[in-house]
């Protein structure tokens, strides 16, 4: 468990938001931008040293006494208001509003330092701050604490009833004895307690509703009653261990006596919007200015999704199927190394299949109740492509399900995030559904009747959906179609619709096949304002046999969407025997990867030890 927590801890925290790297003080005396009234920040520290590394620290989430202590005579310098938990309540139940330029303090898991260093310097600049406790952590769990902090190094009781007298700590629930991995899936993978479906490797099978519920419900239940009954507090709210929250475990929290739920993320939230706050992560030891940066960021909504650039890769999770676990991981291993060198960020998992070729859908790749399960391949692969190459994952389901085999797509939903809660997002293939909007500027009735019967479907799968996934992911929709002609004026009306119910529009086809198609797309982005196109996304099928003539055309095809100011592209069709071809054709169109220096292709080192 000492190295699954320290795992954990690690992979999950820096998928979720980073410090910038570099000083950004130039940036501190650009004009401000406005502000909603309740809009707040809220950072998360953990340890304070006084000899953290300025760079390449043993521990990513340390801050040094000086640098933080720097950071809160910015705050007093700089005019922001260091709020209480107390103030955020208050402000949710509208009954006082947040001053301007609101900054919530939190420090997590009871260190040592939070006594030592952090309260000396809140009483020298009479700031208040949240403490957020594992309460066994406290009590004993040694384990799990010593493997965080080492021997000796977390907070006692006693220590902090002497800061909440202070009147300048505010302690709240990190939970009892969550914060730590349980079995996932069959492969054995270690994910957050909080939100996680136990799997019983000796019964083969997942953890029900009501036993998680019931299980999760307690820990938190006994983490209140600890603090309450220790710190004699009323404790209203809990920071989830990993930032790892969903709707489901934000209602059982709130059962629990803890209705103020804070996750991980990158965006601020309005204080009065009864949803889980969101908190930015402190990591690498950051200066003043470089925290600074990140609380504008996360103000103004900076890294939304929409915002980013990706490079999306399409891939069928029947390729990995498998006789056994371990063949599993090697091909897993395989997929996941060349998508690392490739050095793109979003994968989109096909995640059911027509089994027996009879033209529907007949077997899934995770557990459910409509379809025949054929391995149980998904959970393994999101968590090992989120964890070890830090990719974001959509998964892929048909819209025919529901209109053409008469299934229920939104609980088929359910059970696809119930069990992968890491997901990204769904990317719901609409068929030929939207043949007849994106062919025509003005749609008849059996036209619309059609577009708003797929629309309400992916507004129950998105409910659904919504209920059970991490917050922190800021969960996405999508529609995917195949354009299969040069017929496309009814584009810009359909990505209009379509963006009051879903995030994106993923587009795919052949542009080297089908060039007139793609002489058709340039000039309906043309049409498109800056907005629009981000909400684009463009796929294409590639041919695996593709000459080299026809590897440059593709090239040159990617760089002509850039050039019109599209962020988001892919591969459509892309398969673990074509990825040394694609590594070698479109590296520099796929990958976010912008220093050639740190480049270095695999397969090219693979021969090497051939010749060898």
């Amino acid at each position: 468990m000492k190295k699954i927590a320290k795992s954990l801890f690690s992979s999950i925290l820096t998928i979720v938001l980073v410090v910038p790297a570099v000083s950004l003080a130039q940036n501190v005396t650009k004009t401000a931008p406005e502000i909603s009234d309740n809009l707040f920040v809220t950072l998360t520290f953990h340890d304070v040293r006084d000899d953290v590394a300025r760079t390449g620290d043993r521990d990513l989430y340390a801050i040094s006494t000086k640098n933080l202590a720097q950071y809160f005579a910015w705050i007093q310098q700089e005019g922001w208001h260091p709020i209480r938990l107390e103030d955020v309540w208050q402000a949710r139940q509208k009954k006082k509003p947040l001053p301007a330029k609101s900054v919530l303090l939190t420090f997590d898991d009871g260190a040592l330092s939070s006594y030592t260093r952090v309260f000396p310097l809140l009483k020298q600049y009479d700031f208040p701050a949240v403490f957020a406790i594992p309460t066994s952590w406290i009590n004993g769990n040694t384990k799990d604490a010593e493997q965080a902090y080492g021997q000796h190094n977390l907070m006692n009781w006693d220590q902090m009833r002497e800061m909440q007298q202070s009147g300048l700590a505010e302690f709240v629930s990190h939970s009892d004895n969550l914060h730590k991995g349980i079995v996932a899936n069959p492969q054995n993978s270690m994910q957050p307690a909080a939100i996680t479906r136990e799997y019983s490797p000796m019964f083969s099978n997942y953890e029900s509703d009501q036993a998680y519920s019931d299980r999760v419900f307690s820990d938190l239940k006994q983490s209140k009653e600890t603090l309450d009954s220790e710190l004699a507090i009323n404790s209203l709210a809990i920071f989830w261990p990993y930032g790892a929250v969903t709707k489901e475990s934000e209602e059982i929290a709130a059962k629990a006596g803890l209705p103020m739920s804070f996750s991980l993320g990158s965006m601020s939230t309005l204080a009065d919007s009864g949803a889980t706050y969101q908190r930015g992560l402190i990591m690498n030891n950051p200066s003043p200015e470089m925290i600074h940066e990140e609380m504008m960021d996360f103000l103004t909504f900076a890294r939304a999704d929409y915002k980013q650039r990706k490079s999306f890769i399409r891939f069928d999770l029947a390729e990995m199927l498998s006789p056994n676990n371990q063949v599993f991981d090697q091909k897993l291993g395989e997929f996941l190394n060349q998508i690392n060198s490739l050095s793109s960020n979003t994968i989109l998992l096909k995640t059911v299949a027509d089994q027996n070729g009879d033209g529907k859908i007949d077997t899934a790749y995770f557990p459910n109740q409509q379809l025949k399960m054929s391995q149980d391949l998904l959970n393994r692969t999101v968590w090992q492509a989120r964890t070890r190459i830090n990719n974001r994952v959509y998964a892929e389901l048909p819209v025919s399900l529901e209109t053409k085999q008469g299934l229920n797509l939104a609980e088929l939903t359910a059970d696809l995030v119930k069990n992968n809660s890491s997901i990204e997002g769904l990317m719901i293939e609409t068929g030929d559904e939207f043949s007849c909007a994106i062919e025509n500027k003005t749609w008849d009735a059996a036209c619309s009747q059609k577009i708003n019967q797929v629309f309400k479907i992916k507004e129950r799968t998105k409910e659904q959906a919504k209920y059970y996934t991490n917050i922190s992911n800021n969960y996405q929709t999508a529609l995917k179609m195949t354009l299969k002609d040069k017929h496309i004026e009814g584009l810009k009306p359909l990505l209009e619709h379509s963006l009051n119910y879903s995030d994106y529009l993923y587009l795919d086809f052949d542009p080297v096949s089908q060039p007139e198609i793609f002489k058709a797309v340039q000039k309906q982005l043309e049409k498109l304002n800056d907005q629009q196109k981000q909400r684009l996304i463009f796929s294409f099928t590639i041919d695996p046999n593709a000459s080299k003539r026809e590897w440059k055309r593709y090239q040159r095809d990617y760089q002509v969407l850039k050039k019109l100011a599209i962020q988001k592209i892919g591969i459509n069709n892309y398969q673990l025997a074509q990825g040394q071809r694609v590594q070698e054709n479109l590296y520099r169109e796929l990958s976010s990867n912008n220093s050639p220096l740190t480049y270095l292709n695999p397969y090219e080192q693979a021969n090497v030890k051939e010749r060898k």
